[in-house]
């Protein structure tokens, strides 16, 4: 079952460690749930098992350390929904149990809830496990992020994943709309499609005909991703979602996990969210995350077939294409 917090809310799980990464990760966490009414449930795997508890926590290793802790939470959850507008921080709760970090969030996480967890500072075992294992969404937080207001986020899509339980638009459009349920009015989101450009030859025999430039190729990624997008955002809109959220569609010509990572840079982004479909395994979303300055979310996908977004030719003039409203 996913965690609870007493309003029935859904929870947002967050792995603690003594380390920066953790509590960076704690701190998004709490931003995110403040911006959109949810919980935080806080874990930390302990070596040993003792009985105890305290309000909000349960098996304690001491009632007084629960205590303290409980606190210094429920102060970094007060300044994380302060930082970001909210008019109240998220109910956040804490528990202490024992053994291993990766089993004791899988089982915190069971039932789909998301899982918020530092960017490892060594081989990262237990992040790969989550990020192959975990049920629903997995967050990976670097030590340097801190809460934001207005967010902008990426969403990137791999134009040759398909998949034997959903077709590439199921696909985008799952995870675009994931996205755009937590976003708020003012937020960006982003939709970047890498791709392996075709060359161009400089010379074409006579009456054969030329190869797309590299604009035209760009601009056929970007109409094909884009008619996948409309209709979800449209969809939403429909339901009285995600109208203050502007959406953008852009082909990038570079294969997408560095496609990906380019653009988190250039555009400044606060977040990235890719599914776990495509190039996208545990191993790559681990070396994704190392790198990327912003925290990374892995969204759950199916087994993977490769299979490609058909794309025009040639395609009319160039320039980022926008969903309209």
């Amino acid at each position: 079952m996913s965690v609870m917090d007493g309003t029935g809310c859904p929870s947002l799980v967050v792995g603690l460690a003594d380390d920066d990464a953790s509590w960076s990760a704690l701190r998004w966490a709490t931003a995110s749930a403040a911006r959109a009414g949810g919980a935080v449930h806080v874990v930390r795997a302990i070596r040993d098992e003792v009985e105890g508890s305290v309000a909000g926590c349960s098996a304690g290793t001491d009632r007084a350390l629960a205590e303290t802790e409980l606190a210094a939470v429920r102060r970094l959850a007060a300044r994380a929904a302060e930082a970001v507008g909210a008019p109240a921080p998220p109910p956040v709760s804490l528990s202490r149990s024992p053994g291993r970090a990766s089993d004791v969030l899988l089982a915190a996480a069971r039932g789909g809830a998301a899982l918020v967890v530092g960017r490892p500072a060594r081989r990262g075992r237990t992040v790969a496990t989550l990020l192959a294992g975990a049920p629903g969404p997995v967050t990976v937080v670097a030590p340097s992020v801190g809460a934001a207001g207005a967010r902008h986020v990426v969403v990137g899509v791999d134009p040759t994943a398909g998949s034997t339980a959903a077709s590439l638009p199921e696909i985008v459009a799952t995870t675009v709309g994931h996205v755009l349920q937590r976003s708020r009015d003012g937020d960006r989101v982003t939709v970047v499609a890498g791709f392996h450009p075709v060359p161009v030859p400089g010379d074409w025999p006579h009456g054969y005909r030329p190869s797309p430039t590299i604009g035209e190729q760009v601009r056929a990624v970007q109409e094909s991703t884009l008619a996948v997008v409309t209709p979800t955002v449209q969809r939403l809109r429909r339901d009285d979602a995600c109208r203050g959220v502007a959406v953008e569609v852009l082909g990038w010509p570079q294969e997408s996990p560095r496609a990906v990572l380019e653009a988190v840079r250039d555009l400044g982004a606060d977040e990235l969210v890719v599914p776990q479909v495509g190039v996208w395994s545990p191993s790559s979303l681990l070396r994704l995350a190392r790198v990327a300055p912003c925290p990374v979310t892995a969204l759950p996908g199916p087994v993977t077939l490769r299979t490609t977004i058909p794309g025009p030719r040639a395609a009319p003039a160039r320039g980022d294409l926008a969903v309209p409203g």
